[in-house]
């Protein structure tokens, strides 16, 4: 009974967070992993060499009322990102809380991790050419 109503609960929280002003990009749903949704906006990818690709992404932290807003670097040849810009947003009244334009340096992702589905859905999904 508890897998079921946690599962309705993921469907509800996700459905919920795709119908969000985000939807006014092209923010495209990549994955969730309990409260928290990942999303890309697939109009901001671009390549910026053979292995960089710059993409807007979205991480929605329902159980927080939080929505982070991040401009990301990916090198997926070194498996490596850096985040150029951010935001958080307060999810109910989108609200800006905190903005940084400040680049951080780039960290290294794991094949499991977040950040290697979204670069995966970004090469199997984005229009890159």
């Amino acid at each position: 009974m508890k897998k079921y109503f946690s599962a309705i609960a993921t469907i509800l929280i996700v459905g919920a967070m795709m119908m969000s002003p985000c939807s006014a990009e092209d923010f495209q749903f990549v994955d969730a992993e309990g409260n928290t949704g990942y999303y890309v906006d697939m109009d901001s990818v671009e390549n910026e060499s053979r292995d960089i690709l710059f993409a807007r992404i979205a991480v929605k932290k329902a159980g927080a009322n939080r929505m982070f807003i991040y401009d990301v670097r990916f090198n997926h040849y070194d498996r490596a990102y850096q985040i150029i810009s951010s935001q958080t947003i307060e999810y109910e009244t989108q609200n800006v809380l905190e903005s940084t334009d400040e680049a951080r340096a780039f960290r290294a992702y794991s094949p499991n991790s977040e950040m290697s589905e979204l670069i995966q859905f970004i090469m199997e999904g984005g229009d890159l050419t």
